[in-house]
Parts: C-alpha cells; sequence; structure tokens
C-alpha cells in the first residue's frame, strides 16, 4: 500500500489537470477578442512602424478581429504576416484572458544607407533593407558605384567595424565609392576629404588617420588641408587648399 500511494497521487494530479484544462479551454473558447495591444521597440532610433502600422497589416489581412473568439484567430499566421514585412525583423504574438492580443514588434536595424539608382539600406544583420517613405533613419550614407554584393560584403563590415569605435561612429558621415572600389570618407568636421583607397586593410589606416587628427590637424588647424590620403604605406599624404 505504501508503494501505490505515489502512484495513486499522481493520477489523481493527472486527473485533476486534465479536468482543469478541458475546462479552462472551453472557457477560453467562449472569449471574444477586445482588441489589440502593440508595443513596438526602439522607436527612439528606428520608426518605421507604430501602432497603427501593425494594426492596418492586420486588419487587412484578417479583416475586424475584435468580437471573434480568440481561439479562433491564428496568432502564430499573424507573427508570420508581420515578419514578412520589410521593415519587421520579428514579432511575438499571444492573447491574454481579458480578451487582448499582444503583439511585440521588433524593427530591423540599418546601419548604412545606400543611394544610387535605386537606393537601399544595409541592416545590421548584413542583409538589404528598403528605404521607407514613412521615416530616414540617420546612419552613414554610401554614395556612387555600390552593388549590392559590395555593400554587404565590404562596406558593412567596414561600417561596422566603424559604429564599434566611439571617435569613427561620430566622425564619419558620408563613404563615397568610385570605379575602382576605392572609397573616400567625408567627416563631420573639417572641410577636406578623406582618401582611403582600398577597403582592404582599413584598420590600419584608420589608425594612422587617428593619430594625424590628433597630432597633426589638433595642432595646425582644420582648414589646412582639402585632402588626407592614406592609401600609401605607413604615410599620410596631405594636399593643402
Amino acid at each position: 500500500m505504501y508503494k501505490a500511494g505515489p502512484y495513486i497521487l499522481f493520477i489523481g494530479l493527472f486527473v485533476y489537470l486534465v479536468i482543469v484544462f478541458t475546462f479552462v479551454s472551453a472557457k477560453r473558447g467562449e472569449i471574444k477578442c477586445k482588441g489589440m495591444r502593440v508595443m513596438v521597440q526602439d522607436t527612439v532610433i528606428n520608426a518605421f512602424v507604430d501602432e497603427g502600422d501593425v494594426m492596418r497589416i492586420v486588419r487587412k489581412k484578417y479583416g475586424e478581429i475584435v468580437g471573434r473568439s480568440i481561439t479562433k484567430v491564428d496568432k502564430d499566421s499573424i507573427e508570420r504576416l508581420l515578419t514578412g514585412n520589410s521593415v519587421i525583423k520579428s514579432a511575438q504574438v499571444y492573447y491574454s484572458l481579458d480578451g487582448y492580443f499582444h503583439v511585440e514588434i521588433k524593427q530591423r536595424r540599418p546601419v548604412l544607407r545606400v543611394l544610387n539608382k535605386e537606393g537601399y539600406y544595409v541592416d545590421e544583420d548584413g542583409k538589404i533593407m528598403p528605404l521607407s517613405r514613412k521615416y530616414t533613419s540617420r546612419v552613414v550614407v554610401a554614395t556612387g558605384n555600390i552593388s549590392k554584393e559590395f555593400a554587404c560584403e565590404e562596406l558593412y563590415p567596414f561600417v561596422m567595424a566603424l559604429r564599434k569605435d566611439k571617435l569613427w561612429d561620430a566622425y564619419v558621415e558620408q563613404i563615397i565609392v568610385n570605379d575602382k572600389r576605392e572609397v573616400t570618407l567625408i567627416p563631420k568636421v573639417g572641410n577636406f576629404k578623406i582618401v582611403l583607397g582600398a577597403l582592404e586593410g582599413y584598420e590600419e589606416k584608420m589608425e594612422k588617420l587617428r593619430l594625424f587628427l590628433k597630432e597633426g590637424i589638433a595642432r595646425k588647424g582644420w582648414n589646412l588641408y582639402k585632402e588626407i590620403n592614406l592609401k600609401f604605406d605607413k604615410q599620410v599624404v596631405c594636399v593643402k587648399k
């Protein structure tokens, strides 16, 4: 009898849980949807999508869900619909027993804006992201002869490296790419251009620039040169105005 006791208790608990879940499921089917509560992350950083946009996307596909049983609305399907949007990185959808659907949205975050014939962003995952008519992200702008392959495979890691450095993140405003895939930087401070050349070995070139800004321009003045050339090994070549 002593050995059978735990098994009897387990079976009793199992039966109780089955009854409870059956009751809850039945009651859940009676709950009508009262609305949708949307939370979009990082709206201070980016504003590609807001609560109204999300609700319009859902309503366009599924019609009005208010008043419908919450069990008749496929939350997984809503998640797939929302993540199919070009500016949404992820979406989590669930409902509560008070009758509301809760939608948590994470936006895609651009790190580079390419302006050529079509124009697009490269996001923090190194993927192409279309421009938005609603919002323009304040990131480094790249212009010139830029293919999507070059943007994702060459410019993206370079820009990510700049973003990790407080000085370069605040200093570099624009990247110009010529037909030879050579890069020129336009800074936010200083009326000159910085010729980087090929991106290969950019780490050493940027360190040369860091030292030159600290030891050269900081002492001689920001308006002395019109070009700073970093293409040459172990030297910085400047062109005066």
